[in-house]
């Protein structure tokens, strides 16, 4: 657990840690107002039919799943894996680690909160002894897309799925 900033005035820490079953109903949430929100904005990448209580503690059990929390309040959450073959195809290498399903609430939009995850992250995938931070983005999302070059990820490829297309991003991490 790693508290990373005072949120607000009335001294709210930001905690990151790693997700348990407690955290489930959180993630629902988190993960149902992204969905939402893509799809007012004609982004359909995820729905929210997807993120049921099931998915949500199969994906804590198959990948390393963090929540950021001010208090008891869900602010966001991603999670971290050590491959990613099926994205990263002939680039996957185990001195990597990957960011997937990163969300932030959208009442806390504007606030850098998506940055500061990104640099959570970045230090554990680093602590991890990775030489790699790595993570992919749909290629029809530009708003995204300009989001990881400004936090410093730099495009690698693209890869062409049926139907879907993502580009792949990294930063290297000095050890």
């Amino acid at each position: 657990m790693l508290k990373v900033t005072t949120l607000n005035e009335t001294g709210s820490n930001l905690v990151i840690k790693r997700a348990n079953a407690d955290h489930v109903g959180i993630l629902q949430e988190l993960y149902v107002e992204a969905a939402r929100w893509r799809v007012a904005r004609g982004i359909k990448l995820w729905s929210e039919h997807t993120f049921t209580k099931e998915y949500i503690e199969n994906f804590m059990q198959e990948k390393e799943v963090f929540v950021a929390l001010a208090g008891q309040t869900g602010i966001g959450c991603f999670s971290i894996q050590w491959n990613d073959k099926p994205i990263w195809q002939e680039l996957d290498n185990e001195e990597s680690g990957y960011l997937h399903r990163l969300v932030v609430s959208r009442t806390y939009s504007g606030m850098r909160m998506g940055h500061k995850l990104l640099e959570w992250a970045e230090q554990y995938v680093r602590r991890e002894g990775k030489r790699f931070f790595r993570l992919d983005c749909m290629t029809e999302n530009t708003g995204l897309n300009q989001y990881y070059k400004e936090a410093g990820f730099v495009f690698q490829k693209t890869v062409v799925g049926e139907g879907w297309s993502a580009n792949l991003y990294e930063k290297q991490l000095m050890l």
